[in-house]
């Protein structure tokens, strides 16, 4: 995990690979033109001077007119701009190395940088989206897991069945409402986890039934939910929200007077999401291990949202604030 972290960073990727063929370069170089009469340094300076500006111009390629124009389906645009930055970087080049004194530059070496550069390109946008994929799996498999050990345990059973049982006895008529809220709420777990992305009402939906399941078991707690804007068509990765509104629940629980504060706005593909808790600031018998928060960085870090994550804690307030903009949405 360490080797894709490093890898899906632009800094140091790129430095790491541009060592490694600039070293490669220097030791065959070094053999062929009999680098001890030439000196090392000396050998090293032209290979700087030679590899650096085909580095950009590939980069420039890459970035600029694949991502820009290629990647947007700009086909005839693409094109013009492509033939026309290649023909200029060759009379460029060809005048670099010759002031450079680094030889006269052929056109073959040109159109094999081309067509290694570009080729090199989309081998690792598939690498990146392999890994980003694999990533998104382990996510939603160790959400599913940890949702799971959560809710099917004898623990959490034991206290349903009691609450359910207490509540048949007190009012039998709200019986049917309460199980099929559990139903429908395992029911969503177990087949969200299964997508990538699921519709932000759908999500909703389910955060106001976990709600709605932890008031109904403590009487005490207070939770103010604020939902505004166009949910439809929005979407998200699964069990979103979960780990925040999870701790927020049970660290609330412990004190005298436990509240909520939840607020989801949505303006068009842009979400604000806030949550504030009290909790009790000594004397708590849970253990904060910021599962919560980290699980949250993680999924914003691979499913690629552009985000601003703020959270702190103010005497015997946390809360926590998430902006995202550019949210997917379903296809038609």
């Amino acid at each position: 995990m360490k080797f894709f972290k490093i890898y899906q960073n632009f800094f140091l990727r790129n430095l790491i690979i541009n060592v490694l063929v600039i070293g490669i370069i220097f030791a065959c170089v070094y053999d062929e033109f009999d680098g001890e009469k030439l000196g090392w340094s000396y050998l090293f300076k032209k290979i700087c001077l030679g590899y650096i500006p085909m580095y950009f111009g590939v980069l420039c390629s890459n970035i600029f007119l694949i991502k820009m124009f290629f990647f947007q389906k700009k086909y005839k645009a693409f094109t013009v701009f492509f033939i026309i930055y290649w023909v200029c970087f060759y009379f460029f080049v060809s005048w670099y190395f010759l002031y450079t004194d680094l030889g006269r530059l052929k056109t073959l070496s040109v159109f094999s940088l081309v067509c290694n550069g570009t080729g090199i390109y989309f081998l690792h946008l598939w690498i990146v989206d392999k890994i980003s994929q694999s990533s998104k799996d382990i996510i939603n498999y160790e959400s599913e897991l940890s949702f799971l050990k959560q809710q099917l345990n004898p623990h959490f059973l034991l206290n349903a069945m009691n609450n359910l049982y207490g509540e048949s006895l007190v009012a039998p008529e709200r019986l049917p409402d309460r199980i099929l809220n559990l139903s429908d709420m395992l029911r969503y777990q177990i087949e969200a986890t299964k997508k990538d992305f699921v519709l932000l009402i759908e999500e909703v939906e389910f955060i106001k039934k976990y709600v709605e399941y932890y008031t109904f078991r403590n009487e005490r707690l207070s939770i103010t939910q604020n939902y505004e804007g166009d949910f439809e068509g929005i979407e998200i990765s699964p069990l979103f929200f979960l780990p925040l509104v999870e701790n927020a629940i049970k660290f609330s629980g412990e004190t005298i007077a436990p509240f909520v504060i939840l607020d989801v706005i949505v303006k068009g593909q842009n979400l604000s999401f806030s949550i504030k808790n009290n909790f009790l600031a000594s004397g708590s018998r849970l253990l904060s291990t910021g599962i919560g928060i980290d699980n949250l960085k993680r999924r914003l870090e691979v499913y690629g949202l552009k985000h601003e994550l703020v959270y702190h804690k103010k005497d015997d307030l946390f809360s926590v604030k998430l902006n995202i903009w550019d949210l997917p949405t379903a296809a038609l």
